[in-house]
């Protein structure tokens, strides 16, 4: 068995000089993601979500022609360097929220390209709203022997409970027995999701929705697999034949832009017990409702009730984003040090404190112990590490 870390949502902002993902970076490309950003990051797997678009799909084509992939027997794509890409598409279905279809190899991708190009207006760009509904697309992934996964799940805006259910028995029946796998989101945890009851069957990813190279992994996940394939993966997100998710680790809800409830008049974040409806300064019901006050509209308990063998969810916060490090200071920390996971998770504290400082090793060490104060997020805007931190 080997230890994988991966992040499975990652977006492409070009391809063949084309525009992918109208939001990404157009430095944010296959090729760039494979080679250089996974490794600076640390990962092992990366997910491609937007490898079914037309130019993307072409590039991958053209990438296992030229020796620069390798598909692989068990599902998944080899890059030269030992990362793996699992390809995928993410999908706006009818009802309004976003999913994400992880596919094996190239002729399942094809598939779905396939499948779309009648159901999308532009198969060239990302994220398309598809004239789908969510059984259409778990048969689609059934067929696809795919991986079927609702994105970032209790986001306002295109998340499954955030935006559109409070409970999915009832809306979807049996085919809530094909899922079996939900991704978080910035602005929820584990603790968070385990306070509703019929997520208890559910597989936790923290996946970052990297729409640039500096936020990819700023949420990753840690497999214990035996071989870096798409089999393997699926039989960790089942949690079958000893293979699992053994941690996900991910930002402090408190820093997700929306985890709190937010004025959309007065632009104030809600403070007060959750739900919060209307604003208290203004009294106007024009608000955007937080990830933290939908979970508390819709929840079954109280305190969470985690299922036996519920992976442990540990806070990180990328390290451009610790007050104290700089662009200069994260240079020198990554000169010295192989990946950004190296210097979050497993790097002496006395050895970064010679080379950043003891403020930095400092802010590292609250990190791993969740001790950093946090003032929170909501309405679009980042929560972010207190200043006080600076000089504590």
């Amino acid at each position: 068995m080997q230890q994988v870390y991966a992040d499975l949502h990652i977006h492409i902002g070009s391809a063949g000089g084309k525009p992918v993902k109208i939001t990404a970076s157009r430095q944010l490309d296959l090729k760039t993601i494979l080679y250089r950003d996974a490794r600076e990051k640390g990962l092992d797997m990366v997910g491609i979500i937007d490898a079914a678009c037309t130019n993307v799909l072409l590039e991958i084509e053209t990438m296992l022609k030229e020796g620069e992939l390798q598909e692989l027997s068990g599902g998944g794509f080899l890059a030269r360097n030992g990362v793996v890409l699992i390809a995928g598409a993410e999908i706006e279905s009818q009802e309004g929220f976003h999913s994400l279809i992880l596919v094996p190899g190239l002729d399942q991708l094809k598939m779905i390209h396939k499948y779309l190009k009648t159901r999308v207006r532009n198969m060239t760009l990302s994220t398309q709203k598809a004239r789908v509904d969510i059984g259409d697309l778990i048969n689609l992934t059934q067929l696809t022997e795919g991986i079927f996964c609702p994105a970032h799940a209790f986001t306002p805006f295109k998340g499954i409970y955030g935006s559109w259910a409070d409970k999915l028995a009832p809306l979807i029946g049996t085919d809530l027995e094909q899922i079996f796998v939900l991704e978080l989101g910035l602005s929820a945890d584990t603790s968070m999701a385990d306070t509703l009851q019929e997520t208890r069957s559910f597989t936790y990813l923290s996946n970052s929705d990297a729409h640039s190279a500096a936020n990819i992994a700023r949420e990753y996940n840690l497999l214990r697999m035996g071989d870096k394939t798409f089999t393997e993966l699926k039989w960790a997100l089942k949690n079958q034949n000893g293979r699992k998710v053994i941690a996900n680790y991910g930002m402090d809800p408190l820093l997700g832009k929306y985890y709190r409830s937010f004025c959309n008049d007065c632009l104030l974040i809600a403070r007060e017990h959750p739900p919060v409806k209307i604003c208290s300064a203004c009294g106007n019901k024009n608000m955007v409702k937080g990830v933290m006050d939908r979970i508390v509209e819709i929840r079954d308990y109280e305190e969470p009730h985690h299922p036996v063998g519920r992976p442990p969810y540990h806070y990180r916060v990328p390290l451009k984003d610790l007050p104290g490090v700089g662009p200069k200071t994260l240079l020198k920390l990554k000169k010295h040090f192989v990946s950004e996971i190296e210097i979050l998770e497993k790097a002496n504290l006395q050895i970064i404190a010679g080379i950043a400082g003891t403020l930095v090793a400092g802010q590292i060490e609250k990190m791993r112990g969740g001790r950093l104060r946090i003032e929170p997020g909501g309405g679009g805007y980042y929560g972010k590490v207190a200043r006080d931190h600076i000089d504590s």
